[in-house]
């Protein structure tokens, strides 16, 4: 029975051995892979996860939201406003050069992000498992002064 055990460990350990390695080979290639959670935005707490697989990114935030609305079927449009008015999402391709990546969005709540050629530029790092995002370049092409840095931390 304890042959078995081993036996079944061992060949386990070799089936994995090669997929762990290519989750680090990943990691080295582009560090921005992976699952980030939000841990501030300029110092500040705030939540929000940032997704990255590939060329595919995924960013969700809450500039926070603190309405309660119980039933969104009578919530008035202020209501409403106040609780979805803070949330940040957008979903597309992006590349990196050096320590600036470029996000292109596909989708977004807000139609200018998303609008056809729109992108916009961060200057990140990553220290360890935390990634610092600051925006240089907004959608609109505009150079953004003194943007406040969201830090997020990997979760994968």
């Amino acid at each position: 029975m304890l042959r078995r055990a081993v036996l079944v460990i061992t060949l386990g350990g070799l089936f994995l051995l090669p997929t762990h390695a290519r989750i680090l080979s990943a990691a080295a290639d582009n560090p921005l892979e992976g699952v980030w959670q939000v841990i501030d935005v300029g110092g500040q707490p705030a939540a929000g996860v940032y997704l990255h697989r590939k060329a595919l990114q995924h960013h969700v935030r809450d500039y926070g939201s603190t309405a309660q609305v119980d039933d969104t079927s009578k919530a008035t449009a202020d209501e409403l406003r106040a609780m979805w008015g803070p949330i940040a999402a957008n979903a597309g391709t992006y590349d990196v050069s050096g320590n600036l990546v470029t996000i292109r969005p596909i989708v977004a709540k807000i139609p200018v992000v998303m609008k056809p050629g729109a992108n916009e530029v961060y200057a990140f790092g990553v220290e360890g498992n935390t990634l610092s995002f600051t925006q240089q370049r907004n959608a609109r092409g505009v150079t953004v002064q003194n943007a406040a840095t969201t830090r997020l931390m990997r979760v994968e």
